[in-house]
């Protein structure tokens, strides 16, 4: 009891020094990869949110452009053709939504208010009426003139801008070019706008102003570009076509590579305008970062929205570290339950082997006192009936075949353990070798109070196999059957064939064999725990040894319940109809 003891608190100190490392090294882990995971997501979400910034620069420079290169065509525009160019800018310029003609001292000049007018000309007077009625004056916002020089510089510095890998460059500079060529309109040679110019200028103040106006109406947004090139002169512009502008810009975005992203371009009103990436995002999530696009489209903003379970390989990282860790983890633990059960399979075995070597002492010591005693009567000379002369005699002659028995399970033993024991095949008769068995055997039978029964069905039944191992398992079977037959009446021999096997059972109706331990008593050292066997001596062996050599002449033995009481062991031997 105190070994078990010992050996369960072992185990349980060993398991506990085993797995509170590993469950602290877990831990551990788990918090590394969620926060290198943490990392990568907002590693990612950072990436996302620079990409936005960049395509927000190069929509507000692009604009900026656009305006500039309006700007400066309006103001090489003549006096004299100041309306028709600006009619025929509005009929051919898709990027030109409405112009508008004002003089400060006879109000608007075109479009003209009335029913002259097209709805979209009403639209437009009554959308900049606070402008057009002077409550507001144009250059409430202006801002500098840039020159051309300066222009083309912001041109060709945005078109390094937003070099997306999924969005092809020549793509993005195409569309970026026929809109700025399309803010370009086609003027006089310069030598002669300047002259122009020049000439105008000796009549009036030169003044140059200029401004764009963001506009809210309606809850709309809307840009009015204006210029005002002399201090009495008109103040006259054009009003930007936004779907043209925002239709050319959007071809900036990327296709996101990223699974479970999307940029969006909304408007002031939180409207998506476009979006790109494969994942589509809904217009009731928050997204999870913000750009503002420029203050030329007041407002309007770049969305970063992503999808928590399936963003891009957010999760993807976690998702296999995780399966690994675990995959680890369970390899430890399976190692340290091999440990412990191949620990405890030593144990068993420790513990079945001092029993052994105690019962084999003990086997081995009985039926020598026993020889030795009746031996010492006899050498003595003072037992002078012949009968009890025969009967110590007897004994004598059993004890030492019982001795020998015990002792050629402990060397078969040994052999099978190690695979050394060699078998001697020959050819012999199966029914004569065992009524043979059964009449030497007969007297320790009925002296038991047993009864022989035989049962040999008609055939022949010649076999070719080792002779001694087929007579050394009888011998186990018939020791096992004498020892735990208890109260039983017979003990019964049944020899029969079956396809290319000799069966022979030997079976009794003793208390039979309780069916928890049917399955362990062909292991070795097993010995089934009950009053019955408790009190016979035995090394546990016999079972085992007796399958172990069948086995290996191509045979088996098999544990076959009897309804009710008693056991019925059956040998299988390899059949043979000639030597």
């Amino acid at each position: 009891m105190a070994y078990g003891m010992t050996s369960k608190r072992s185990i349980i100190i060993f398991w506990a020094l085993f797995l509170v490392p590993t469950l602290i090294m877990a831990i551990i882990a788990f918090k590394l990869l969620s926060h290198e995971q943490d990392r990568i997501s907002k590693s990612a979400l950072h990436a996302l949110s620079d990409r936005a910034k960049t395509i927000s620069e190069t929509i507000h420079l692009t604009i900026e452009a656009v305006q500039d290169n309006l700007t400066q065509s309006l103001l090489v525009l003549d006096r004299d053709g100041l309306k028709k160019k600006l009619i025929e800018w509005e009929e051919t310029n898709p990027l030109v939504r409405n112009v508008f003609v004002y003089k400060k001292d006879q109000n608007l000049e075109y479009p003209v208010r009335g029913l002259e007018s097209t709805l979209e000309e009403r639209l437009f007077i009554a959308r900049y009426d606070s402008l057009f009625s002077g409550r507001i004056k144009f250059d409430f916002n202006q801002a500098p003139l840039k020159d051309e020089l300066k222009i083309n510089d912001v041109v060709d510095s945005y078109s390094a801008l937003g070099r997306f890998d999924s969005a092809p460059k020549k793509q993005i500079e195409s569309s970026r070019q026929k809109l700025v060529a399309l803010s370009r309109v086609a003027q006089k040679a310069p030598g002669s706008e300047q002259k122009d110019i020049f000439s105008e200028a000796k009549d009036q103040e030169f003044l140059e102003k200029s401004g764009w106006i963001p506009w809210f109406s309606e809850n709309g947004l809307y840009i009015l570009g204006w210029v005002q090139k002399f201090k009495d002169g008109p103040v006259y512009g054009v009003e930007l076509e936004l779907m043209t502008l925002l239709s050319r810009l959007v071809v900036d975005f990327p296709e996101l590579s990223e699974k479970g992203a999307a940029l969006v371009l909304m408007d002031g009103n939180g409207n998506f305008m476009h979006q790109s990436g494969t994942w589509v995002a809904d217009p009731e999530d928050k997204p999870v970062a913000v750009i503002s696009i420029s203050s030329l489209l007041p407002h309007w903003q770049i969305a970063v929205f992503v999808d928590d379970q399936g963003f891009g390989a957010s999760r993807g990282f976690l998702y296999v570290s995780i399966i690994l860790l675990g995959i680890f983890i369970v390899a430890i633990i399976s190692g340290g339950l091999l440990l412990t059960r191949l620990t405890l399979k030593n144990m068993k075995d420790a513990r079945q082997k001092t029993s052994f070597v105690s019962s084999v002492s003990h086997e081995l010591k009985t039926p020598l006192t026993s020889i030795r005693m009746y031996a010492e009567l006899l050498l003595s000379k003072r037992i002078k009936d012949e009968n009890k002369t025969q009967t110590y005699l007897s004994v004598i002659v059993n004890e030492s075949q019982r001795l020998t028995r015990l002792i050629n399970n402990v060397l078969d033993f040994g052999k099978l353990e190690q695979g050394k024991k060699t078998y001697q095949m020959t050819g012999f008769d199966m029914e004569l070798f065992l009524l043979q068995m059964i009449g030497a055997h007969s007297i320790r039978i009925e002296n038991q109070g047993l009864e022989i029964i035989t049962q040999v069905e008609q055939g022949k039944y010649h076999v070719r196999t080792d002779k001694d191992a087929i007579e050394q398992v009888v011998l186990n079977l018939l020791d096992n059957a004498l020892k735990y037959a208890g109260n039983g009446k017979f003990i019964k021999f049944v020899l029969k064939k079956e396809k290319s096997f000799i069966l022979l059972k030997i079976c009794d109706d003793g208390p039979g064999i309780p069916k928890a331990q049917q399955e362990m008593i062909f292991e070795k050292f097993h010995r089934v725990d009950n009053s019955l066997t408790s009190k016979q001596p035995g090394s546990g062996l016999g079972l085992s040894i007796a399958r172990q050599i069948l086995r290996d002449l191509e045979g088996d033995l098999f544990f076959d319940p009897v309804p009710g009481n008693g056991s019925c062991f059956t040998a299988r031997i390899k059949h043979h109809d000639s030597d």
